[in-house]
């Protein structure tokens, strides 16, 4: 058998819905115009595993796998030498929650390992693993490892005018992508020029972040995304998980052919059950429901907001705001609030002056000579949080 033809990414079972030059679409998509660019979308979804954890035994001599590359973990020899290349460069800190993911990828151990964990990059829409898109992480889940795994997978997909990002650091990882990817990624991984990219932090992961990020990051504040969650690897971890006890033992190259044979077989099944022509119907019939349903619902809301002048002229205001947010970003977010918070110590301390002006005037209304307005108000309220 001929092996010297093979490429990388070759032997995989593609997801039959993602976006392929020469395949599914057109091979050129160039002169797609503007308004339809978000049709032929690509939606990464990124996350590392800590359970696919593997102990430092054998050797990749000793034991080298049967596919370098041609399969869904990435060519393990020239990983290494980009590793080892920018081994000096540091991980920045978070400045959004502690996220352990970024402020412990240089102190997590690895003591007795070879592999911490492995990152991953898989189709977030129809949760399917993507050729060269599993990469062994050395020490925590460090943006170095993260970027050639997240480009490598990209570069099969060059053409294609547009990219959704979903990680759940997605905030911390895209501030200082660009300038990893001009310095230390390898020239053959760039990605092109044309391409447009999105950032999203996926829908359960995005309520422990600030107030900031739950609005810049929010799926559920961008067009052309539908209902898509982010959280494809959860998914993919729950069925993987089962052989991390097995393949921790493993020598380099069995563990990788394992993982890989297990990755195509979620994807055969995927295929199968999940993407079959009656799920898809089901889908996208209920996506049209709901959209007459809410485009109803949105009439009938901006039609009592018109009612009145100051209602028209702010919905004109709102609707300019949030084009000029979803065209640039670098503009003002409208989704951001405005109004400052309240506390409920605030407003008691507003109730007891209010209580002690009323006392002074003669004016006060008391059930009970010990018993303020503002006491009972916050006694009622003492006794709405217990029950």
């Amino acid at each position: 058998v001929e092996f010297g033809a093979t490429k990388e990414g070759e032997i995989v079972v593609l997801c039959p819905a993602c976006p392929h030059p020469g395949k599914n679409v057109p091979e050129t998509l160039e002169d797609i115009s503007p308004g339809n660019r978000w049709i032929y979308s690509l939606f990464l979804a990124i996350d590392a595993n800590f359970r696919l954890k593997r102990r430092l035994v054998s050797s990749d001599d000793r034991d080298p796998g049967l596919s370098q590359g041609w399969s869904y973990f990435i060519k393990e020899s020239n990983y290494k030498v980009y590793l080892q290349e920018n081994a000096s460069l540091a991980q920045e800190k978070s400045n959004c929650v502690s996220h352990n993911a970024v402020n412990m990828a240089d102190t997590k151990s690895s003591k007795g390992l070879a592999a911490t964990g492995v990152g991953t990059v898989v189709c977030a829409r129809h949760d399917m693993r993507l050729a060269n898109g599993v990469g062994d992480l050395q020490k925590g889940e460090k943006y170095l490892n993260m970027d050639y795994i997240v480009f490598s997978t990209l570069s099969r997909f060059s053409p294609i005018p547009s990219v959704n990002f979903s990680y759940d650091i997605a905030c911390q990882w895209h501030k200082k992508l660009w300038h990893h990817v001009s310095t230390a990624l390898p020239l053959w991984l760039h990605p092109s020029s044309t391409q447009q990219y999105r950032f999203f932090v996926p829908k359960f992961h995005l309520a422990a972040h600030i107030a900031a990020c739950q609005t810049t990051f929010s799926f559920n504040w961008s067009p052309y995304v539908g209902q898509t969650d982010g959280e494809a690897p959860e998914r993919g971890w729950a069925n993987i998980n089962c052989v991390a006890v097995s393949t921790k033992e493993m020598a380099p190259g069995s563990c990788q052919d394992v993982l890989d044979d297990h990755f195509g077989d979620w994807n055969w099944k995927n295929e199968l059950i999940t993407l079959q022509g009656r799920t898809l119907l089901r889908k996208i019939t209920e996506a049209t429901y709901a959209e007459r349903d809410h485009r109803h619902a949105l009439v009938d809301l901006e039609g009592s907001i018109k009612e009145s002048e100051l209602g028209a002229v702010s919905l004109v205001a709102w609707t300019e705001e949030v084009i000029a947010w979803e065209s640039n970003h670098m503009k003002p977010n409208p989704f951001n609030s405005q109004s400052q918070e309240i506390t409920q110590a605030t407003v008691c301390l507003v109730l007891i002056q209010q209580d002690t002006k009323d006392l002074g005037e003669g004016s006060s209304i008391s059930l009970h000579s010990e018993v303020t307005p503002s006491i009972l108000i916050g006694t009622g309220l003492d006794l709405e949080n217990a029950q």
